[in-house]
């Protein structure tokens, strides 16, 4: 007779059974609520791209408008400037009957410096004067 050789056991580690608890399914709520955010961020940053690009648009249609404005300003400060021009208001002057003045008064404005230096350089500073915003 031959003799079989023994199992050997091995040493498991220590398993306990709790009694009453079954296999239970997945909870399905966490990942709908994983899915719907993801869906939403990509909602938004969809969104977000498109405002980026109208305001772009609308940037660039300011931009324009700003353009033309300028080139409109510097067409009326060109009219200003021929308007304002000797040449053209000297001969108008005269058909209604101003001429130049026999006597020079000097004239002294309150906030002007003294009389010192040209007459280019006070009416520099009177004109700065007026000009300045209240």
């Amino acid at each position: 007779m031959t003799a079989h050789p023994a199992p050997v056991r091995q040493k498991r580690p220590h398993i306990r059974v709790l009694p009453g608890r079954g296999f239970q399914p997945l909870r399905m709520a966490p990942w709908f609520l994983f899915t719907a955010l993801v869906i939403f961020v990509f909602f938004a940053l969809i969104y977000s791209r498109t405002t980026l690009s109208d305001s772009a648009f609308r940037l660039k249609e300011v931009e324009a408008q700003i353009a033309q404005e300028e080139s409109t300003y510097q067409q009326l400060r060109l009219e200003v400037a021929r308007l304002q021009s000797p040449e053209r208001v000297v001969p108008l002057a005269e058909q209604i009957g101003l001429v130049l003045p026999e006597q020079v008064r000097t004239v002294e404005a309150f906030g002007v410096t003294g009389t010192e230096g040209g007459a280019e350089e006070r009416w520099a500073e009177v004109k700065s004067i007026l000009t300045a915003s209240p």
